[in-house]
């Protein structure tokens, strides 16, 4: 396999300069042509550490025109403790601490005259890995080393350097990276170190359990638009049913109500609290900083949220199961640039099988209600031409068993609810049970309730079988424009990511989009299973961390959860892929043409 590995911050060859030479230089090319902050590019000493300032700007228009690379270099062990150094879960929860107290002690990102412009990755309601601050491992050095990646504008008055106004600025960085080593610091932190290892510990407690989520008691699930809990959410009461208590060891017990696998569904009025806890359950896949509200909500990480995305482009994708025959094409082997609601779904939920999905979440609001639930009046007028045809909540029976649970929220159609483990209603944004209530319903109604007998679901394996420089190029360069993120351009192709399932900010699908690219590279050119992608995939990224996908710190990004680069894979013209019980082509052009239908 032929990639680069991370480059050091630090060359080897550079010596580290004194802190009163830095400011000196400063204090004498003030008033200099722009030219001048060529001589700052350096390693300095500073009084907390060292600090690399580097030239290379990224690639994203928010970081070029004039933009430095400051890198401060901390010993680690002044916020992590040492015996939590080689704690995945500690390292994280720490590095995205240290970045959450950066805005409020060096000022706006965006200053005025009198301050510096500047940005890194800006925390939000998740706690992601990141290069925006990441820990050397503590098995390379004798104690864990901090790094603060900030990308700085270089202050002008003018044409001319701003050279003591740069010097300010420094001053407040040695005074951050003072404070966060100070006594009253040291609770914040170890909070935010508990609450992301607790989480940690309830998702991985869950199989333990028979569970694929976990709502815990006195949750807050409803956001404002900037994510943070809305005023007025009353904190989430149990039904005591579907009340389950986790022990967690060292982290005590928590309560809550358990999705257990299977079918789940979730009934009510509009504006009652569906969609907010399909919303919930998605967003527990990742962690949650303290005071968010949603500390003790985790779902599996292997969450999918399938919804119709009209338009996309689907590759070499066996439908048959859903549709035994389409109209001039073939359901085995299905390929389009413009998918309709229903197929692209099924797309979805195929495609995530093969990625390891392991629990679906459906809103009704946002699925093709063809492709969903079809009554017996509509079978019987289109005849012949649905014969054979499964519906999705014909189909979650035999997802079951193939170990695929589901969550379905749905508000019309009472026939959703018909293969249902467990129902619940929700009424004022509180959860209560459905399911005995529901099913007397059913029967009044002459509708089946329970799975019935269903044939297992057919498991198919899909393939990367592309050329491993298709997305980056023989020179190690990718070409990504996340100014809209959830419309990206990636090499010149514009990628439709709005209804994927993913709530996306610019650093996470700019990381998704070079995690992609990297995948296409690890199969060395020959036809790799997802399955087998994702295993080199996650040891790159545990190795190597994120500067594996970006040695050159050429931007800012957060980690993307491995389903998530599977979606990109997926939605991408290149790589081809396909499923791997209908083999490869030899030929480019062949394979090519596929996708023109």
């Amino acid at each position: 396999m032929t990639w680069i590995p991370p480059q050091p911050v630090l060359a080897a060859d550079a010596e580290a300069q004194p802190r009163r030479e830095l400011f000196s230089t400063l204090t004498r090319i003030d008033g200099w042509g722009p030219g001048a902050w060529q001589e700052i590019y350096c390693n300095w000493h500073l009084s907390c550490g060292l600090l690399a300032v580097n030239d290379r700007a990224g690639e994203d228009e928010e970081d070029a025109d004039g933009s430095v690379s400051l890198v401060l270099i901390l010993p680690g062990q002044t916020v992590l403790p040492q015996h939590l150094a080689r704690d995945e879960a500690a390292v994280v929860a720490v590095a995205d601490w240290v970045l959450r107290q950066v805005s409020g002690s060096l000022g706006r990102s965006s200053a005025g005259k009198k301050g510096v412009r500047w940005r890194t990755f800006s925390p939000g309601a998740t706690v992601r890995a990141t290069n925006a601050c990441w820990f050397e491992p503590a098995s390379q050095r004798e104690a864990p080393v901090l790094f603060l990646h900030l990308h700085v504008w270089l202050p002008l008055a003018g044409m001319c350097c701003d050279g003591l106004r740069f010097a300010r600025f420094l001053r407040k960085l040695e005074a951050f990276a003072r404070r966060l080593s100070a006594p009253g610091r040291r609770p914040d932190c170890a909070a935010h170190i508990y609450s992301v290892r607790r989480q940690r510990a309830l998702r991985e407690a869950l199989p333990r359990y028979g569970l694929v989520a976990f709502l815990g008691r006195g949750a807050l699930l409803a956001r404002a638009a900037d994510g943070s809990p809305l005023p007025a959410c009353a904190p989430l009461k149990v039904p005591r049913r579907h009340a389950v208590t986790v022990d967690l060891g060292s982290f005590g017990r928590v309560h809550g109500l358990g999705i257990r696998r299977g079918v789940t569904a979730v009934a009510g009025a509009p504006y009652h609290g569906k969609s907010t806890v399909l919303a919930a359950l998605a967003a527990g896949r990742e962690d949650h900083p303290p005071g968010d509200g949603r500390e003790i909500v985790v779902s599996e990480a292997t969450v999918l949220r399938v919804q119709a995305e009209d338009g996309r482009l689907i590759k070499c994708s066996d439908l048959s199961w859903f549709f035994p025959r389409l109209p001039g094409v073939s359901a085995t082997d299905f390929s389009t640039r413009h998918a309709s609601g229903a197929t692209s779904m099924a797309a979805s939920v195929v495609q995530g099988m093969a990625a390891g999905c392991r629990l679906l979440l459906i809103d009704e609001d946002s699925a093709a209600g063809n492709f969903l639930h079809l009554d017996p009046g509509m079978r019987a007028l289109l005849g012949n031409d649905l014969a054979g045809h499964r519906t999705l909540v014909e189909a979650l029976p035999a997802l079951t068993q193939r170990g695929v649970s589901t969550v379905l929220v749905a508000g019309a159609h009472l026939a959703s609810l018909s293969v249902a483990d467990r129902i619940l209603v929700m009424r004022h944004f509180q959860p209560q049970d459905g399911t005995t209530q529901a099913r007397k319903i059913l029967r009044r109604r002459g509708l089946n309730v329970g799975a019935g007998a269903t044939p297992i679901m057919p498991w198919r394996q899909r393939l990367i079988a592309d050329d491993p420089d298709c997305l980056l190029g023989p020179r190690n360069f990718l070409s990504v424009d996340t100014r809209e993120p959830e419309r990206p351009v990636i090499a010149g192709v514009t990628l439709d990511l709005r209804r994927c399932g993913w709530t996306l900010d610019a650093a996470l699908v700019r990381g998704a989009l070079m995690a992609a690219a990297w995948c296409c590279r690890l199969t060395e050119g020959a036809p790799m299973d997802l399955a087998g992608l994702e295993r080199l995939y996650a040891e790159l990224i545990s190795q190597n961390g994120l500067r594996a996908i970006d040695p050159f710190d050429t931007a800012l990004m957060s980690a993307p959860p491995w389903l998530l680069v599977a979606t990109v894979l997926e939605r991408l013209p290149r790589p081809w892929m396909r499923d791997a019980a209908k083999g490869v082509g030899n030929h480019p052009d062949q394979r090519a043409s596929r996708y023109l239908c």
